[in-house]
């Protein structure tokens, strides 16, 4: 028989071995590695917050996979943009940490983030309700073609059925967060997820009970303080409230406030070029334009463009003829907090004595308003 060396181990020698693997984890970065199908335009940003401003880093990605190398001390936040702006996925990142995005950008609800606590718990609760949220994303793609379809009458009739197969859908999936936020009340994962099918821009003071049961680490996170925020400044721009002024520059140089639109009843739009869920609104904003006289109805169209020329280009396409305002601050602009913004497009109807009388409503309901209950006469 062969002679057969037996080696043993030496415990001090194993120990050494591991601390040097150990050393060559890098704890002074983070990494995002992804994989996603259906990516059409191969630029990518990654948008970090820092204390006084967003930085925004620019990546590329190849047949969807990409890899991002940053530097995060404390657990924060950072947004991975895809599709020139109209995709979005936010992961949650700290030094040390390996994240995995997997997904199909068609349904960015449904890209899932692995790595770290947070992303795995938020990863958990997308695959468990995944036919859920495809089905609504599914649905409201439906709504966006149907807007564009030249039988006006058979899409709206299809867009009601669709829209009242949505709300069934978020009634379902606001009860599974719920039940998520009870046995989660300190996972900051709780917030996101009031934030991402809670959070109701025309009813924001609604998440008020989520955010009750909210304790520990989570109540201390921007996050939570960022949606109580929200909840409260909804009741500053609830029906019935005084229309927070403002003091703008138009595209024209000119200073427009709340003033210059006295005696006039008052549609304040925000919106941005590269929204599509703003293209839907373009022809209702001209048929409005057009039913209405300027000295019973002003409109003032608030872009959140950062770049001007952008806007500048769609309005002289489209053929808007009001007052045009471009905050390219973007979503950091004051009108956008004084407002309460949180998606676009966002609609405010307001009377003429500065009253909020439609708040973040759909475009349609501002028409509904405008014909049964202001009674206003349209041109002849």
């Amino acid at each position: 028989m062969a002679n057969v060396k037996k080696y043993i181990l030496n415990p001090i020698v194993v120990l050494l071995c591991t601390l040097v693997f150990a050393s060559c984890k890098d704890t002074n970065s983070y990494t995002i590695n992804g994989n996603i199908k259906g990516i059409g335009s191969p630029g990518l940003y990654i948008v970090t917050r820092t204390d006084s401003a967003a930085r925004v880093d620019t990546i590329q990605s190849k047949a969807g996979k990409f890899k991002f190398k940053g530097e995060s001390e404390s657990l924060q936040p950072v947004v991975v943009y895809m599709e020139k702006g109209n995709v979005w996925v936010t992961v949650w990142v700290k030094n040390g940490e390996n994240i995995t995005l997997t997904g199909d950008a068609n349904y960015p609800e449904l890209i899932l983030a692995e790595g770290g606590k947070i992303n795995d718990l938020l990863s958990d609760f997308k695959t468990e309700h995944k036919n859920s949220i495809k089905e609504k994303g599914d649905l409201r793609d439906k709504i966006l073609t149907n807007s564009k379809e030249n039988n006006v009458t058979g899409a709206e009739i299809a867009n009601v059925q669709f829209l009242s197969q949505i709300k069934n859908i978020d009634q379902s999936l606001k009860g599974h967060v719920m039940d998520f936020i009870a046995s989660h009340p300190s996972s900051i994962a709780s917030l996101v997820l009031i934030q991402d099918f809670l959070l109701d821009i025309e009813n924001a003071s609604d998440i008020q009970p989520a955010l009750s049961l909210i304790s520990g680490e989570a109540k201390e996170n921007d996050l939570f303080a960022k949606l109580q925020t929200w909840s409260m400044k909804d009741r500053q721009t609830e029906v019935g409230s005084p229309a927070p002024d403002f003091n703008l520059l138009s595209t024209k140089n000119d200073t427009i406030r709340l003033e210059t639109f006295k005696n006039k009843y008052l549609l304040l739009t925000f919106a941005a070029s590269w929204s599509q869920f703003c293209e839907p609104d373009y022809p209702e904003w001209l048929a409005i334009r057009k039913a209405y006289p300027e000295k019973e109805l002003g409109m003032l169209t608030i872009s959140l463009d950062e770049n001007k020329s952008d806007w500048e280009k769609l309005v002289k396409e489209k053929g808007f003829t009001w007052a045009q305002v471009i905050e390219n601050a973007g979503w950091s602009s004051a009108a956008v907090s004084l407002y309460n913004v949180s998606e676009i497009p966002c609609n405010y109807l307001i009377d003429k004595d500065n009253k909020i009388i439609g708040s973040k409503i759909p475009i349609d309901s501002i028409q509904s308003i405008l014909t049964d209950t202001l009674k206003l006469k349209t041109k002849n």
